[in-house]
């Protein structure tokens, strides 16, 4: 089967791949473990100079947590790696991805990427829903209006990758998803062709970083004052929330 690049991303002693890998073994279909960055006790020091902290929380509202600092550095790192390839677009799953028949039926269609970047899964989507593409299995795909959550699975073109890798700044931001894909033609999947096997809140090392240090979202009534504010009120309001 035709497929393009696949990059699973997980950590060394946390290996969670394992039902993940059998999966595409079964389809005879290669892979490559990209081995991340563990922030889960603290970011690494080396990693310092590539993120804002100052900046993150002010983006956010609230500190981001090493373990986010982390994730968003290890898929830039995935990144990195597929601008260095000739492959024209790539494939990422996160170790806890479970994959649908339908994300199989896609993998043909994707090898010269009709798109930027197509999300397998994602969480709190708003899309545009006139323009759609129109995929394998009976899969619908629209173009994504504000930045959603989750980066469980994705495709993603050598150019995005390019952009994301090296011309994004330091990181002020989880890795579901900058600003930065709103540039390029950037599609969320209908139905979700990629779930997260047996996740929870409580399960989710993320999650428990945040809860950890207490790290919750400020809301303030000056956000009000802000265009930026109301031109996210009105997006949503303009477009279609998927999931």
């Amino acid at each position: 089967m035709e497929f393009p690049p696949i990059y699973i991303l997980s950590l060394k002693g946390a290996e969670r791949f394992g039902p993940l890998a059998e999966a595409l073994e079964a389809r005879g279909l290669s892979y490559e473990v990209f081995w991340g960055i563990d922030g889960r006790e603290r970011l690494p020091d080396a990693h310092e100079p590539r993120v804002d902290r100052a900046g993150a929380e002010a983006r956010m509202g609230r500190p981001m947590s090493d373990g986010e600092f982390a994730c968003a550095l290890s898929h830039r790192g995935i990144y990195e790696r597929i601008a260095a390839s000739d492959a024209p677009s790539a494939i990422v799953l996160e170790d806890d991805a479970d994959p649908s028949l339908r994300f199989f039926d896609l993998g043909p269609a994707l090898v010269e990427p009709p798109c930027g970047l197509l999300l397998f899964d994602h969480k709190n989507t708003y899309v545009q829903v006139r323009d759609r593409l129109i995929l394998p299995g009976g899969v619908q795909a629209y173009r994504v209006v504000l930045p959603p959550f989750l980066a469980t699975g994705y495709m993603v073109s050598r150019e995005v990758a390019t952009h994301l890798a090296f011309r994004n700044g330091p990181v002020v931001q989880p890795s579901d998803w900058p600003d930065a894909i709103l540039q390029f033609d950037s599609y969320a999947c209908d139905p979700r062709v990629i779930t997260q096997r047996g996740r929870s809140v409580d399960q989710s090392s993320l999650e428990a970083g945040r809860r950890k240090h207490r790290h919750k979202r400020r809301k303030s009534l000056r956000r009000l004052l802000y265009k930026a504010y109301w031109r996210r009120w009105m997006t949503k309001r303009l477009a279609r929330k998927l999931a």
